[in-house]
């Protein structure tokens, strides 16, 4: 039986040469500072998600007890 001496890294990596410099630039690992702004965005996003979430918690309560007040006429 023969044995491949391709890696499964190797296959995935497209060999016409036509797109390789098209698929290298997709899938190469950021710069140091492109990652840092990722981290930067995805901070600013996470932070941003956490306070619509508070915002429609204090909503969702704040007419929770309208709806409790108006059912008690």
């Amino acid at each position: 039986m023969d044995e491949e001496t391709n890696s499964p890294d190797d296959e995935a990596v497209p060999g016409t040469g036509v797109n390789d410099h098209a698929w290298e630039r997709e899938h190469r690992h950021p710069t140091p500072e492109q990652a840092r702004s990722i981290g930067y965005r995805r901070r600013d996003a996470e932070a941003k998600l956490e306070q619509h979430q508070i915002e429609a918690r204090e909503k969702a309560a704040h007419s929770e007890e309208h709806h409790a007040e108006d059912t008690k006429d």
